[in-house]
């Protein structure tokens, strides 16, 4: 009897567990995070899918510095990968080559997410979406991932950028990776690159006087601060327009 009702329940186990396979992560991330689906999800979070992509080699491993962004030590992060959402993952976010590279849960080796699969990601609580260039929406940015730094009617985006330079010390050669950034603004629909403090009051020129205000009163300066600066510009503008 004992016998019986193991095989039964080990039956009705393996049952549930196939069924499990199959669940589309990104229903099961619209549930709270203790319930048994979301609790399966941060269980079962090394899906074949979501490591797919081509190995990824570290390059340049004696270099002064690194192409990542902000750390080359891995991140927590989250990923929308094909439309499914992976979280409590770790991440690490090549700006040089822009890929997005995860770590293979069951065997030695890296990999690098395919880039025009991924919508978007977090990773270390900074928040990047893929944007592509589209003459037909009128979208005229270089196509990639860019971190979103304020997200109201305005948007204030960064496209993070390094570039690999090489110099010789000491009769060798030293590898460099100093970063560089883009700054952009969607208004009204329209994505515009903002390469001055005077471009982007021009571009809020119905308040500019209040803007300049704004900046004053918060001691923001916009040579030293310019994602700040621009994070407050916006931010007021939203609170001012119609």
């Amino acid at each position: 009897m004992q016998k019986r009702l193991f095989l039964l329940t080990a039956s009705l186990w393996m049952s549930l567990s196939v069924r499990c396979q199959v669940t589309d992560t990104s229903t099961v991330a619209q549930h709270a995070p203790d319930s048994p689906l979301a609790l399966y999800q941060s269980a079962t979070l090394y899906s074949p899918h979501l490591y797919n992509g081509p190995r990824y080699h570290i390059y340049d491993s004696r270099s002064k510095e690194h192409q990542f962004f902000e750390s080359e030590d891995w991140q927590p992060g989250s990923v929308l990968y094909d439309g499914q959402s992976y979280r409590n993952i770790s991440l690490m976010y090549d700006i040089f080559k822009s890929y997005v590279v995860v770590r293979h849960p069951e065997r030695a080796g890296l990999v690098q997410l395919q880039s025009e699969r991924v919508r978007a990601f977090t990773v270390a609580d900074k928040h990047f979406v893929r944007i592509e260039k589209s003459e037909e929406k009128g979208i005229d940015v270089p196509t990639g991932f860019y971190q979103v730094l304020y997200n109201g009617k305005t948007q204030v985006l960064a496209r993070r950028v390094k570039e690999r330079q090489e110099q010789i010390e000491n009769n060798k050669i030293t590898v460099y990776f100093p970063p560089k950034d883009f700054f952009y603004i969607k208004k009204d629909g329209v994505y515009h690159l903002i390469r001055s403090k005077k471009a982007a009051l021009a571009l809020f020129d119905d308040q500019k006087n209040a803007l300049r205000k704004s900046l004053r009163e918060n001691r923001i300066n916009y040579r030293k601060s310019r994602d700040l600066a621009l994070i407050q510009m916006a931010t007021q503008y939203d609170k001012l327009r119609p």
